[in-house]
């Protein structure tokens, strides 16, 4: 896809850098190096100022996927975390949050694309930082879930599989039965009817317990969700509780500066009187 050398308006420059830069992070599969970021500006003629301006804007960019992030609007939380790296590609805290919607729309979809996305940008979290935890706690959060998904998909295939076999099975062995031991029509019937209804019975088993799996499901992401929103609440706390400290801290300092001051001439007179 071409673009225009230089762009009619700054607006639209913007916009074309952060397709440039979102398409050489996805097709080179690493963060864009500094040089390469100045060369799309350049190319594109955004100035620095330019650049500044936008790189404030993306945190505001930040500031509103944190609130879709929190109403689970994973796509618009996705659209603004991509604007905003695009200026600050090695922000980390951006790039968790990208990562936790990501995993959110997994849950919701589970979308092999997503999936991918996660590793990719984990990949990123670690290329930043070798040893960056969160990132490899989002990983080990998507294996968990993928496994348990698996574990679900192949119990219900196999619970699927037991109805429709013991279904056949049933049929077939009240056919012969009847064959064997009687031909009137109206027992046949009967038994036909009551098998239907067995069978019937039993998908309205299927549905049920696929239901409540569903349920289940729903209420771990509910627990999940707490559980981070328990953890946001609990960095802030002892944000507080570090400032309070400071507070304490620089309070202590302001009141025995004075003291120490006054002690000095204390102790002068002393040397003064006893060498009189």
């Amino acid at each position: 896809m071409t673009e225009p050398k230089n762009p009619s308006n700054p607006h639209q420059a913007i916009e074309l850098y952060i397709q440039r830069v979102t398409e050489l992070s996805q097709l080179g599969q690493k963060i864009p190096t500094n040089e390469e970021l100045l060369i799309i500006a350049s190319e594109l003629g955004i100035t620095d100022q330019e650049i500044a301006s936008a790189q404030k804007q993306s945190q505001a960019h930040f500031i509103r996927a944190k609130g879709y992030v929190t109403l689970s609007h994973w796509d618009d939380a996705i659209a603004e975390l991509q604007e905003a790296l695009a200026f600050n590609p090695f922000n980390l805290p951006m790039l968790h949050l990208l990562i936790n919607a990501y995993l959110g729309r997994w849950k919701k979809t589970h979308n092999k694309q997503d999936e991918d996305q996660i590793n990719f940008r984990v990949k990123q979290c670690l290329e930043i930082q070798p040893d960056d935890q969160e990132s490899l706690k989002l990983l080990a959060q998507l294996d968990q879930l993928i496994n348990n998904y698996k574990y679900q998909i192949w119990g219900i295939s196999a619970f699927s599989l037991i109805l429709i076999g013991s279904g056949i099975g049933f049929f077939f062995l009240n056919n012969i039965s009847i064959n064997l031991f009687t031909q009137n029509n109206q027992k046949l019937e009967i038994m036909k009817n009551e098998l239907v209804n067995e069978i019937q019975g039993l998908k309205n088993e299927q549905i049920i317990l696929s239901e409540q799996l569903s349920e289940k499901i729903k209420h771990q992401e509910e627990v999940d969700k707490d559980y981070q929103l328990q953890i946001e609440i609990l960095k802030n706390e002892i944000n507080k509780l570090n400032q309070q400290h400071q507070e304490l801290i620089n309070k202590f300092n302001t009141q025995n500066k004075p003291n120490s001051e006054n002690k000095s001439p204390q102790t002068n007179n002393k040397t003064q009187t006893k060498s009189l």
